[in-house]
């Protein structure tokens, strides 16, 4: 059945919104409908971006999990294991987006939201269908148009931003935005003619709300928040740099204008705690540019990363090419069984994995993808209970934790991409794919006590597939070598698990 919030976007006057942006003079009401408060408008325009930073950062890790193979050309493997580094930068980013939009709804006073559609799914605040593909051209020209200025990819016009981009990355870049929207255009679903389009035209709506103190009065920021909220300090964890710090010369660019650097095996991390408007504002300011800008001397945006490799594929892969970047991935692979006609586009555009062994694979997965949505969530609701800067606790410990899983599907999806798709020895090869399935639920438990039990559910459930495996699994040594590891890592954090619990068991039997 579709989800509540699917149903308000199937029912939401997208076309009055987009028109708002288009307009000489922007309209006042930014597509705000008549039922709604412009704090709870705003707060359903950040749930929306949440959701969209994570279907992308999702989306570009299977797209980086697809890249490489026996079948790509020696001399070239270097540069395709360059894109691969990139794109991984580039989800951790994402990553860090959609930590920040959920401090900047903590202080906003709204419960934060990891929620997604499961692939694929469509709606007006995006230009094309949520999709789990293999990196090609055409989901490459997706990405680029997806994360471009406002107005780059309009035909017979350019805004001022395009303007900007079209000075910056010069001539040659004109010709590839040329054969990006032509290319886009020939796709089954082209960008959509009206709606928002873009990641960047839906933040042109939330700052134009946050900007006018008519709208929003100072009482709707939280200050108080600041210390429940999500810090670089805490999350960072050497898988990036603080914003704004250079990369080494040796990750430029060559041949982009303006020496603009970039650093594809180290994300430039985003993530801020907000207490006020200002903070607010600069965060997603922050966060739009990241995404969008066409140029900066510190940096490059993801636009600017996407539109660079998709001159180097489009050089050395062209059309037609009998080699390939990228293993021949499933589109939106899953293990569900039943796809009813009731699911839609689910049911016509899934590719479901029949291999057994590569269906616990699969499982295991969508398990560890679980784990690290709900140490995500469960660290939200800590930091509420101590503040994450007096030292080192059980908020740190569950931060900790995420980053393991975040290793843990990593691991996975490098086996999954090189185990069978189809259970018909019959039927060629076929490789499978991280799948990505969004659990039944993202809530957490009421009491302390469920939630650390709810972690002991589900490592126990992981526990009983690595036993599948190496039952009835054709394993290799470097699967059963991971299956151990993970095993022990997961006696360990139960043994941590369960001293959480009897102390949270503890407190709750005394608590009045």
């Amino acid at each position: 059945m579709p989800s509540a919030m699917s149903k308000h976007l199937a029912n939401f006057p997208t076309s009055t919104l987009a028109a708002a942006l288009t307009a000489a003079e922007c309209d006042p009401d930014l597509g705000k409908p008549d039922d709604f408060t412009w704090r709870d408008y705003l707060l359903m325009l950040l749930r929306i971006d949440a959701g969209i930073e994570h279907a992308l950062m999702v989306q570009y890790l299977y797209a980086a999990y697809s890249l490489g193979g026996e079948q790509v050309p020696p001399d070239k493997r270097p540069m395709v294991r360059r894109w691969q580094q990139t794109l991984l930068s580039i989800a951790k980013e994402e990553m860090g987006h959609l930590i920040t939009v959920q401090n900047v709804i903590t202080c906003l006073g709204g419960a934060i939201s990891l929620e997604r559609e499961d692939y694929p799914w469509d709606h007006d605040f995006y230009p094309f269908p949520f999709e789990l593909e293999p990196l090609t051209l055409d989901s490459l020209a997706k990405y680029v148009y997806t994360e471009a200025p406002i107005g780059w990819g309009e035909q017979g016009r350019l805004s001022g931003a395009a303007e900007q981009v079209h000075t910056v990355l010069q001539e040659r870049h004109e010709g590839l935005r040329k054969s990006i929207l032509s290319r886009l255009e020939a796709q089954p679903v082209p960008p959509k003619p009206d709606g928002v389009k873009s990641v960047a035209a839906l933040f042109k709506v939330i700052l134009g709300i946050l900007q006018d103190p008519s709208r929003l009065s100072e009482d709707d920021f939280n200050a108080a928040s600041y210390a429940w909220q999500a810090s670089w300090d805490a999350w960072s964890c050497n898988h990036g740099q603080r914003s704004g710090e250079e990369a080494a010369d040796e990750n430029q660019f060559q041949g982009m204008p303006g020496g603009a650097r970039t650093c594809p095996t180290t994300a430039d991390l985003i993530i801020v705690p907000v207490a006020t408007r200002d903070d607010v504002i600069d965060a997603l300011q922050q966060v739009a540019e990241q995404g969008e800008s066409p140029h900066s001397e510190q940096e490059q945006s993801h636009f600017a990363r996407f539109l660079h490799i998709y001159d180097e594929f489009s050089t050395h892969f062209p059309s037609g090419c009998e080699t390939q970047p990228a293993r021949e991935l499933p589109i939106n692979p899953t293990t569900f069984a039943n796809l009813h006609q009731s699911d839609g586009d689910m049911a016509r555009r899934s590719t479901r994995i029949t291999h057994p062994e590569s269906v616990k694979w699969a499982q295991l997965f969508d398990l560890r993808y679980r784990l690290l949505l709900t140490f995500l969530a469960h660290s939200f609701r800590l930091a509420r209970a101590v503040n994450p800067n007096k030292g080192a606790g059980t908020y740190q410990a569950v931060v900790h934790r995420a980053f393991g899983e975040m290793y843990n599907l990593k691991a996975i999806s490098e086996i999954l991409v090189r185990q069978p798709l189809d259970a018909d020895p019959d039927l060629p090869f076929r490789p499978a794919g991280p799948p990505f399935q969004m659990p039944y639920t993202l809530e957490l438990p009421e009491t302390s006590s469920s939630c650390w039990l709810q972690y002991l559910e589900m490592l126990k459930a992981c526990g009983n597939l690595r036993e599948a495996l190496e039952q009835n699994g054709d394993l290799s040594p470097r699967e059963t070598e991971y299956l151990q590891t993970q095993a022990n890592a997961d006696r360990a954090c139960a043994d941590w698990l369960n001293t959480q619990l009897e102390a949270a068991r503890v407190s709750e039997e005394v608590a009045p």
